[in-house]
């Protein structure tokens, strides 16, 4: 790693606060890109950013390919070299529109994969997700008698109902559940964390089991009632942790107190504790949403309901829901029943054309043979 200077340092954070105030990215997405500055600079070793050319482009991009994964000998995927020179492409661009840059605008596409290798690492992959079966499963292990494990069952209970992104869920106020519609506000002004700071109003999902949402109230109503919760504190506020003996360590004493997570690892550390104690396998939070669409899908949908649904889950595209979320391809039996299942052409032919046996294809030969032999009117 070469040694930080000021200037380079500067660029760094400049270039943070552009992602941030003008872009409007969330912090997880800005370390994505300091991620990716760190690749450039174990690469770079002494150089600045201000010697960046072509011919350095295309000796990163190959050294990129050729990077281990940490405690492999395997290389990293296509798909994470695709994503870090496409955040240094987006850094590159913005330094060559600086004052006084010396940053060659026409060099910096040479931060690519081949197409073929763009191809591959762009593919859009089939991602495992839970049963509704197995997240039950874990909701009923859970047995609600401290606070923490009410909360931590009405967290899982209400990522399924909603499908909320997590760093959304963790920065949740009281105030954003109206409770008599039935409906999340994920107001940025608020303070929630939505992707691209939308404003998002999502409805909670009408699942085939009432037992996520009775949770989900019964966590509600306790924090209103009992624990005095006002609109402004969290929904999902943080474990209290008490000072253990000596002033040495500290331990959950099973209540929460009204402060929010520092961030949402908090609540994604919940899913993998939780998921571990049920003996089912771990799922990130964010596969919940392609859950919800998984079962949505089979509900054949109409457009206006797929628009509905893919507003809920905060997409202003209907592609992105049903397409970059992996279902956009169905599988080859479901294809097959499809195809079989159109009707095109003569009415007579309705009947047997998902059926093609011996006779179907008799009845079809005279059917085509009586439409053939009818004079032109």
């Amino acid at each position: 790693m070469k040694k930080a200077n000021y200037k380079s340092e500067m660029t760094k954070r400049n270039f943070f606060a552009f992602l941030k105030n003008s872009e409007q990215f969330s912090d997880d997405s800005i370390r994505a890109y300091e991620k990716a500055l760190l690749y450039w600079e174990d690469f770079a070793k002494t150089d600045d950013f201000s010697s960046f050319d072509d011919k350095q482009a295309i000796t990163f991009r190959d050294w990129l390919k050729g990077k281990k994964r940490k405690g492999s000998e395997n290389t990293i995927s296509l798909s994470y070299c695709y994503d870090i020179l496409r955040h240094l492409r987006k850094f590159f661009e913005w330094l060559s529109q600086q004052p006084k840059s010396k940053i060659n605008a026409t060099h910096i596409v040479a931060l690519n994969l081949s197409r073929k290798e763009n191809q591959i690492a762009t593919r859009v992959r089939k991602v495992d997700t839970p049963t509704f079966e197995e997240v039950l499963k874990v909701l009923e292990n859970i047995e609600g008698k401290t606070e923490v494990e009410k909360r931590d069952r009405a967290l899982i209970a209400f990522t399924l109902l909603t499908g909320a992104r997590i760093s959304a869920i963790a920065s949740l106020r009281m105030k954003s559940f109206d409770k008599r519609r039935l409906i999340l506000e994920q107001d940025p002004i608020s303070g929630v964390k939505t992707k691209f700071s939308k404003q998002i109003t999502t409805a909670l999902f009408p699942l085939p089991n009432g037992k996520p949402l009775a949770f989900f109230l019964e966590w509600f109503d306790y924090l209103e009632m009992e624990r005095g919760f006002t609109s402004n504190q969290p929904l999902f506020p943080a474990t209290k942790l008490e000072q253990g003996k000596e002033n040495i360590n500290y331990y959950s004493s099973g209540v929460v107190e009204p402060v929010f997570w520092s961030g949402a690892s908090s609540a994604r550390k919940i899913f993998e504790k939780r998921f571990i104690e049920a003996d089912v396998p771990y799922f990130h939070p964010h596969t919940f949403r392609h859950l919800i669409v998984k079962e949505f899908i089979r509900a054949r949908l109409t457009e206006e309901e797929k628009k509905a649904i893919s507003q809920n889950l905060g997409h202003e595209d209907v592609g992105t829901t049903f397409g970059s979320y992996g279902y956009g391809k169905i599988s080859t039996d479901r294809q097959v029943d499809i195809v079989k299942g159109i009707r095109l052409g003569h009415p007579e032919t309705e009947s047997i054309i998902g059926d093609m046996s011996d006779a179907s294809i008799k009845k079809l030969a005279n059917v085509l043979k009586k439409a053939l032999a009818e004079p032109e009117k």
